[in-house]
């Protein structure tokens, strides 16, 4: 038992995360109006709440967050229906996450696995952390609201990213202002002078496309697409012209990307300021992560796209990136675009299960990754130093015999377009196979290639021939209506520019290409 010393020890943080998980249910309860609301344009502070059934404007104590669905038995105080379960189960599982953000961030002592998540800053600060946690918790709650939106509709209303991305360029400088000591600890990743500079180059540009896309001078990309929809409820179109579209998404990043380059060059010719005022700095990172975490996407949206012929990626997608490389920084965004695809993988694995609807949207994926890759940042780097000692042992393997591995990832992806093909009329397992056995062969192919370049490159090429081939293959017989939605198909196309990105590196770099492999093709 506990003796009374503990328990005043330990009152303080049980009060704390008793006040973050009342604080997250709040927010749950209303970011499931904002998922409610704003997809269908209706305002989320008017009307007040009302029982949707008999119209009965809900009174305070009916609205409290978890204790007022107790307090009614969950039905309606007028008309006794049934209150929908999802509505307190948001609010529990909101609940449960602000608390666990907090216990995250400011309880792991020194010695713990968690502490290389908050690394001390956040409990050393006190009350001087609240702008930073308000940041966080801001973006964690944006995230959730647009994963529930994109899961109901396949659409994410702009407005909530974009507000996301405002608090964090408020946020972080007054946090940054009002923090002291521990500055090598601030939760935002530190940036170089000239890449944050060229950042707010790009920004600047990107907001002169904006002016001019307001002006009318700049088209809009997608103008028409409401005109090849079947009907107004529909959300996917068989939409024929994606990639005369990308040009115009082109003709929109062209300035930030001219304004951002010519700030990089001038800003290598200026002298880099000895010390840089806290809130300035932290400006900075928040800019560079903006448009690392914005860019990322929309190059594979633009690249996939000019491919494929169609809509590989939605903007909303480029926006939740871009407020997640805002608020988490620009390496959180990297690394939760690289785990995105993991996660897509295993909900379709349970959607496999479940036998449920094959059309998945993408935008859970990137949000959940997101939030896993600053979060779990402990777990995540022990399965990563797992997978990498794995790979050491593998790619000494496979530089003594890099022909026979490349020939191996040949025939791996053979098979897996083979397999793919199998399952057009529907067969779920054939499809995981498929994906299976290219990830594979990819796998084996970046093991080898950086031994036998020129061989790699050939290889390289077959296995994106396969993996967009196999994409084409399966996606008539899962996909339910036109789109390109399909879980299983992005997850191939997604293999397929994993494969581009890795050749390029290796291409270029060659690691290892003098561990006692054979050099030349």
């Amino acid at each position: 038992m506990p003796d009374r010393a503990d328990l005043v020890i330990w009152l303080p943080t049980a009060i704390n995360l008793a006040f973050m998980f009342a604080l997250g249910a709040c927010v749950g309860s209303f970011v499931h109006v904002v998922a409610w609301r704003m997809p269908q344009g209706l305002s989320i502070v008017t009307p007040p709440s009302r029982c949707p059934t008999c119209g009965f404007r809900l009174p305070w104590n009916h609205n409290l967050p978890v204790l007022g669905y107790l307090f009614l038995r969950g039905r309606c105080g007028a008309c006794g229906v049934d209150i929908p379960r999802r509505y307190v189960l948001a609010e529990v599982a909101m609940g449960a996450l602000f608390a666990a953000i907090y216990a995250v961030l400011y309880l792991p002592g020194a010695g713990s696995a968690w502490f290389p998540v908050g690394e001390g800053w956040w409990h050393a600060q006190g009350w001087r952390s609240v702008p930073a946690m308000l940041v966080l918790l801001w973006a964690v709650g944006s995230l959730v609201a647009m994963t529930m939106c994109d899961w109901a509709t396949y659409l994410i209303p702009v407005a909530i990213p974009t507000l996301a991305s405002v608090v964090a360029f408020v946020g972080w400088p007054i946090a940054a202002a009002v923090a002291e000591g521990r500055a090598d600890a601030f939760p935002l990743e530190p940036v170089g002078w000239r890449a944050g500079v060229a950042a707010m180059g790009m920004l600047a540009g990107l907001g002169v496309s904006r002016v001019l896309l307001s002006a009318g001078v700049l088209p809009r990309s997608f103008a028409d697409y409401d005109e090849y929809l079947e009907s107004p409820d529909d959300t996917f179109a068989d939409y024929p012209h994606a990639r005369r579209e990308m040009l115009k998404e082109l003709a929109f990043v062209g300035p930030g990307v001219l304004l951002g380059a010519l700030a990089w060059l001038a800003s290598g010719h200026l002298s880099e300021p000895s010390a840089l005022h806290p809130s300035v700095a932290a400006l900075l990172s928040v800019s560079v992560g903006f448009v690392v975490g914005g860019a990322v996407v929309w190059a594979l949206r633009i690249v996939a796209t000019l491919l494929m012929d169609t809509e590989a990626m939605g903007l909303g997608d480029v926006h939740l990136m871009a407020a997640v490389g805002a608020a988490f920084g620009w390496k959180v965004a990297g690394a939760g675009f690289l785990v995105a695809p993991f996660v897509g993988l295993a909900w379709w694995l349970v959607l496999l299960v479940r036998s449920a609807p094959w059309r998945v949207p993408y935008g859970p994926s990137l949000a959940v990754g997101s939030i896993a890759a600053f979060f779990l940042e402990p777990v995540l780097r022990s399965v990563v130093s797992g997978a990498m000692a794995w790979m050491g042992r593998a790619a000494e393997q496979a530089r003594a015999e890099p022909g026979g591995t490349l020939v191996l990832a040949v025939m791996l992806a053979g098979v897996s377009a083979g397999v793919a093909r199998a399952a057009r009329s529907g067969r779920g397992v054939l499809a995981a196979a498929a994906i299976g056995l290219m990830v594979v062969a990819v796998v084996a192919w970046i093991l080898a290639a950086g031994s036998r370049p020129l061989a790699g490159a050939f290889v390289g090429l077959f296995l994106v021939a396969s993996s967009i081939a196999g994409s084409i293959m399966v996606r008539p017989g899962l996909e339910e209506g036109a789109g390109p939605r399909t879980a299983v198909a992005r997850i191939l196309r997604m293999l397929a520019f994993t494969v581009v990105l890795a050749g390029a590196f290796l291409l270029v770099a060659r690691p290892g290409g003098s561990a006692g492999g054979t050099p030349g093709g």
